[in-house]
């Protein structure tokens, strides 16, 4: 706003320059304004650069602040009520947090320009109250012309965003499916489906253009009128001798000062519409309800735990299966269908009715739904059988960032490791993105190791070994079969169901037991 002020002041100082020093000849009148008009261009310069450097601060702040915010919401403990591929989180925190952070600017330059007008309408208004009026009453027709024009940008902008979304989804499916699509033959139309999600999303992106540039457009033109329209009006006060040469040439400094700010005003919509856009976008994530109920403050057990550590029901219609301490428990799914939604529930990465899980706490069984999903976590493991692995050193895949080096760690021979360590070339080789530069054998291994450092209470693996040799296969079964703490494997593997103590068979959801 200073600097907005300070820039509507130059044409002022400008037309007194020259009524007051240069008409009458006066030298010193002359220096004392050219003093006058440098002091305020160093005024221009200091307070552009601090609210420049104000402005940057807050904006990339905003932003981060905002992108920490969304990525919570989407990663809460309890879960969200609101799925999101991995292309819609790309989307969320990159393109649509820049755009909803982008508000603090657009407040600033909006509340300069209001300053702008507003000096610039007083400086007339003593010159003459004619101008003054056809400022305002301009600004005023612009606003609301505007705002009918700028109806179609918010829908637009949302298409355009939704489409990018649904592109970006196709093409993280795609990135990471891709050795798959390779082996089955559906490279061509995998590559077809991208193609379509992008031509989609180009359509969206050019249409929410063309309705910017037409926005644009008739914002620029209704500003050079009103500014053609001022300048003629000051020309023909001037040449009746209704104002002096001085004031016309301030009103004309004005008037070119204001076309700007005009245009600025007659963007306002057009900026918070997209904006807008993006923040319903957001709003549908961060507003989402928890899929997981908040445990009551205080809960009675189910029972008296004894030996048994996790008691689960696989669905609402099936027997009851307790897993006792220090068991390695192996369960037989009938399909994948049915080893993903059981690794699910009990990874607690699905929303789990009362009485399907307990888990014993303090020699007592307690129901999931009485706790809290931070702590059941931390004593039950379940990672899901397709697992992440992010970029970085094979280190940092096994035991995180800033971790010693796992070399002589039990979890790593349990895993059998050691071999993936010397084919990779060590604990600090590059894994790749999301693990690529490893095979799925490595990968999986990988997946078992970082389970069984975490040392929870009841680890649950979800066909650990499917892509693994079978002699690395009979070392894992053995390993687990030692491990001190209760194990369960969702396999048909008969290596590993061979070294569980019990082997339960779990059929498909729907079906009867046998």
């Amino acid at each position: 706003m200073v600097h907005a002020l300070a820039e509507a002041t130059i044409p002022v100082i400008i037309g007194a320059t020259i009524d007051r020093a240069v008409l009458p000849a006066d030298p010193t009148a002359l220096a004392i304004w050219i003093g006058v008009l440098i002091g305020t261009f160093l005024v221009l310069t200091v307070s552009y650069q601090s609210a420049s450097r104000l402005m940057v601060s807050i904006y990339g702040y905003g932003e981060q602040a905002l992108r920490h915010l969304t990525l919570s919401r989407m990663l809460r403990p309890r879960l969200s009520r609101r799925t999101v591929t991995p292309g819609e989180a790309l989307t969320f925190v990159t393109s649509d947090t820049y755009r909803v952070a982008g508000v603090a600017w657009s407040v600033a330059q909006q509340c300069s320009t209001i300053a702008a007008i507003i000096g610039a309408g007083l400086a007339m208004l003593v010159i003459s109250p004619v101008a003054t009026i056809v400022v305002f009453g301009s600004t005023i027709a612009m606003m609301l012309v505007m705002q009918v024009v700028s109806r179609p940008l918010e829908r637009r902008g949302f298409a355009e965003q939704h489409a990018a979304t649904e592109a970006g989804a196709v093409a993280a499916d795609f990135m990471s499916g891709f050795r798959v699509l390779v082996g089955i033959g559906a490279r061509e139309e995998a590559v077809r489906r991208y193609v379509a999600a992008s031509d989609t999303s180009r359509r969206a992106a050019t249409a929410a253009g063309r309705s910017l540039a037409s926005y644009e457009a008739v914002s620029g033109t209704l500003a050079a009128v009103a500014t053609t329209a001022l300048a003629g009006m000051s020309a023909w006060f001037a040449a009746e001798g209704r104002i002096s040469i001085g004031e016309l040439v301030t009103v004309l400094g004005l008037a070119q000062f204001i076309s700007g700010y005009l245009a600025y005003a007659g963007s306002f919509p057009s900026n918070w519409i997209h904006k807008l856009a993006s923040a319903k976008r957001l709003a549908e994530v961060i507003d989402a309800d928890d899929l997981l109920d908040a445990p009551p403050a205080s809960s009675a057990p189910t029972e008296s735990a004894g030996d048994v550590v996790l008691a689960f029901r696989p669905g609402s219609a099936s027997a009851l299966i307790e897993v006792r301490e220090r068991e390695l428990l192996g369960i037989r799914p009938a399909d994948s269908d049915t080893a993903r939604a059981l690794s699910r529930l009990l990874g607690l990465r699905t929303r789990a009715d009362r009485g399907l899980v307990s888990l014993a706490v303090d020699g007592d069984l307690r129901d999931l739904t009485d706790l809290d999903p931070v702590e059941y976590r931390r004593r039950v493991v379940a990672p899901p059988h397709g697992q992440t692995i992010v970029s970085g050193t094979l280190r940092e895949a096994v035991r995180g960032h800033g971790a010693d080096e796992p070399a002589h760690a039990p979890f790593v021979e349990m895993a059998a490791l050691h071999d993936t360590v010397v084919q990779v070339g060590g604990w600090e080789s590059q894994v790749g993105e999301a693990g690529r530069r490893l095979s799925g054998g490595q990968r999986q291994r990988i997946g078992i190791a970082r389970a069984l450092h975490a040392d929870a209470e009841v680890l649950v693996l979800d066909e650990p070994t499917s892509a693994v040799d079978a002699i690395t296969e009979a070392h894992i079964a053995r390993a687990l079969a030692e491990h001190s703490e209760t194990v369960i494997v969702i396999t048909t593997s008969p290596v590993l169901l061979g070294a569980c103590d019990r082997v339960i068979e779990l059929p498909a959801e729907g079906s009867d037991a046998p």
